[in-house]
C-alpha cells in the first residue's frame, strides 16, 4: 500500500465515529491541535519561549479532555455512554413507567424451576 491509500483509507475510517458521547468533539480538538502545536514547537525550537508555549498550547487539549473525563465520570456518567444507549436507556425506563406492573427481574439470582414456567416441562413430543 502507498502511503497516500493509508491516510486516505485512515481517513475515511475517522469520518465515520460508531460511540457518540460528550467528550467527541474535545477528543477531535485533542487529535487535530495537540500535533499542530508540537510540530509548531519544533519548528521554533531555537527560540525557547515559543517552544514551550507552542509545547504548553499543545498539551492543554489533553489535560482539557482527561478533566472532562473524569467531571463526567463522577457527576454524570451517562455522557460517556453513547447517544444510542442512552436512547435505548431512555426508552426501557418509559416503558417500566408506563407499565407499573412490569417486573425487573435479577436472572442471576433467580433459579430456574418447573413450577414458574408457564406450562412446565414438556415430555419432548413437540
Amino acid at each position: 500500500m502507498k502511503v497516500d491509500e493509508v491516510i486516505k483509507s485512515a481517513i475515511s475510517r475517522a469520518a465515520v465515529v460508531r460511540v457518540q458521547n460528550a467528550l467527541n468533539p474535545l477528543l477531535w480538538v485533542l487529535a487535530i491541535a495537540a500535533p499542530i502545536c508540537w510540530i509548531a514547537a519544533y519548528m521554533f525550537r531555537d527560540d525557547p519561549i515559543l517552544k514551550y508555549g507552542f509545547a504548553g498550547l499543545g498539551a492543554l487539549p489533553i489535560v482539557a479532555a482527561l478533566v472532562a473525563y473524569f467531571l463526567y465520570f463522577f457527576l454524570d456518567r451517562d455522557r460517556l455512554q453513547s447517544e444510542e444507549f442512552v436512547l435505548k436507556e431512555r426508552a426501557l425506563q418509559l416503558k417500566y413507567r408506563q407499565e407499573a406492573s412490569a417486573e425487573i427481574i435479577n436472572a442471576a439470582r433467580e433459579i430456574a424451576r418447573t413450577e414458574k414456567l408457564p406450562s412446565g416441562f414438556g415430555n419432548g413430543d413437540k
